[in-house]
């Protein structure tokens, strides 16, 4: 047999075996597409006026979104909110504007604070202390770097309460205004995703742990039952920490798709997207090395060699078989397909999914990064604090 043949046959089963799992992936987005959970349930149910709605935002430096953020709080339709803004370490203007907001709207705590224990992550540090002046019934933590559609709250006060969810939170819908992010963030988010399925997530029996620290809305009971920010002080991905946490209770946990009602804007520059991405890929692997090292290598393959391996087996096939020509056609079309497809459920351009190839390597990268800083013991910085985490054991 000469060295193409054998050479073709490769590529057939590589071709066949990449056919298969893009048909496999469409399948799993078109169930997804049909049956995932958004907040939009929530629009058809109501709460009553009384119901009081603590909400806590920790900011460090945030005068590049705060005001929409207050804003959009002051606008919801479930007026019976108390918003405490937290403060923390801040040196731009992010106290003046809401000091502004805070003239007309007594609603409105604003608490500062300078310095944040060694032991404790900044945020965490935060929405503790925001937790302490809080009084409502539900406890709702999120970022400042989001923007709440008016119904929001009561969605998802009205949906917690159907799903009798002690921990209800929300992915939110990106916002994408700039290349890195239209070319980079739908692999990197499907990424974060494809670890936690959201089917796995919701699920009563076979549950994996997840939240979103954009919005983490608690009862005040549980809240206060599993220790508050105490049993996770020292996360840097306090959300999904929190969601081990309360499912360990042996309370409930409920993720929705924000559909449009919750905007989160992540990352100003590439810099801080790149940086901000490493923290969360170290704390969704639960800071276990081999497994950020084990992403980036399913990365590689599926972005980057399958897809040339579809290539060669397009130049091999015209050469000695239709049938390898063929199928790699179909494989490579599948793909490109499905890609675009995971591009428009991120809410990207579909014409970037061409990009995808550099999106993985981009992504790869991350994964690869986050290994050696782990390695290293390299610091992280994040909400003004620089961070050394250990490594964990398989």
């Amino acid at each position: 047999m000469s060295t193409i043949e054998i050479t073709s046959m490769v590529l057939g089963v590589v071709v066949v075996g990449t056919l298969i799992m893009w048909l496999g992936v469409a399948h799993r987005l078109f169930l997804i597409a049909r049956t995932k959970p958004t907040i939009r349930e929530g629009l058809t149910l109501q709460v009553p006026d009384d119901v009081l709605v603590s909400i806590v935002v920790p900011a460090h430096n945030e005068e590049r979104v705060i005001n929409k953020c207050a804003q959009s709080l002051r606008n919801q339709s479930h007026s019976n909110i108390q918003m405490i803004f937290v403060l923390d370490r801040c040196t731009d203007r992010t106290l003046d504007i809401l000091q502004e907001h805070a003239s007309d709207d007594d609603r409105i705590t604003l608490i500062e604070i300078d310095d944040c224990p060694e032991d404790w992550a900044g945020k965490c540090n935060a929405g503790k202390i925001g937790a302490a002046k809080a009084t409502g019934d539900w406890l709702l933590f999120t970022d400042a770097d989001t923007e709440f559609d008016t119904q929001l709250v009561r969605c998802a006060v009205a949906s917690a309460t159907k799903r009798k969810a002690s921990l209800l939170s929300i992915l939110s819908t990106l916002t994408i205004t700039k290349n890195y992010e239209r070319i980079v963030q739908p692999i990197a988010s499907t990424c974060l995703l494809r670890n936690f399925p959201v089917n796995r997530i919701n699920s009563d029996t076979r549950t994996r742990p997840f939240a979103n620290g954009q919005f983490l809305l608690f009862s005040r009971s549980i809240y206060d039952s599993i220790g508050g920010h105490d049993a996770v002080k020292d996360d840097l991905l306090e959300d999904i920490a929190f969601a081990r946490v309360v499912h360990k209770s042996g309370s409930r946990v409920q993720v929705l798709f924000a559909d449009g009602l919750l905007k989160c804007s992540m990352y100003p520059t590439f810099l801080a997207f790149q940086n901000g991405w490493k923290r969360i890929y170290i704390e969704s692997c639960n800071r276990r090395i081999h497994k950020l090292k084990q992403n980036a290598t399913t990365i590689i393959i599926t972005g980057n060699i399958l897809p040339a391996a579809g290539v060669a087996g397009i130049i091999v096939g015209q050469i000695i078989s239709p049938t390898l020509f063929w199928t790699s056609i179909a494989s490579l079309l599948t793909s490109a397909m499905v890609i675009a497809w995971l591009y428009r459920i991120n809410r990207a351009p579909m014409i970037f999914a061409i990009f995808a190839p550099i999106g993985a390597l981009v992504v790869a990268k991350l994964f690869r990064d986050a290994a050696r800083m782990l390695e290293r013991r390299e610091p992280i910085r994040w909400g003004g604090k620089q961070y050394i985490l250990e490594p964990r054991q398989r």
